[in-house]
């Protein structure tokens, strides 16, 4: 007899799997890449879409810690990634117009045209890098499906 019931989270490896936990955690490696992106985008003035892999990597490998093998996580952790290069690139803007002198009230007023800017920032490139950041976000939990 099965006491545990779905409401409990499966162990795994010693740790219990949690979707929360994996998403919660995806976001925050997404969030810090994201700072990462944009602080190496201002201090050598060029966006750095390799960043992205990186971005991509570290959130498919807390996927993978948190909720391996399960497919709709795994797909939630490759959007997060793709949003977290996004966001990096959007940083990197905002930090180079900052340390051109344009005060931030300015930026806030002006989004518009921050955000209109934005895919010529991004590039084609840079769209490249944003899919293999997903790529990365997929494999590395992929990878490690099978030895469960």
């Amino acid at each position: 007899m099965n006491l545990a019931g779905p409401w409990l989270p499966r162990a795994g490896r010693g740790r219990p799997e949690s979707t929360l936990a994996a998403l919660g955690a995806a976001t925050g490696a997404a969030l810090a890449g994201a700072i990462v992106w944009g602080l190496i985008a201002l201090l050598v003035h060029r966006q750095l879409s390799l960043i992205g892999l990186a971005i991509g990597v570290s959130v498919g490998a807390l996927v993978a810690r948190f909720r391996p093998g399960h497919l709709p996580t795994i797909v939630g952790g490759a959007a997060i990634a793709v949003a977290g290069c996004a966001l990096g690139t959007l940083l990197g803007q905002v930090f180079l117009l900052l340390r051109a002198r344009v005060g931030l009230p300015v930026i806030l007023a002006h989004l518009d045209v921050v955000l209109r800017e934005f895919p010529a920032n991004v590039g084609v490139l840079g769209i490249g890098f944003y899919a293999l950041a997903a790529y990365g976000a997929v494999r590395v939990p992929l990878r490690g499906r099978g030895r469960h």
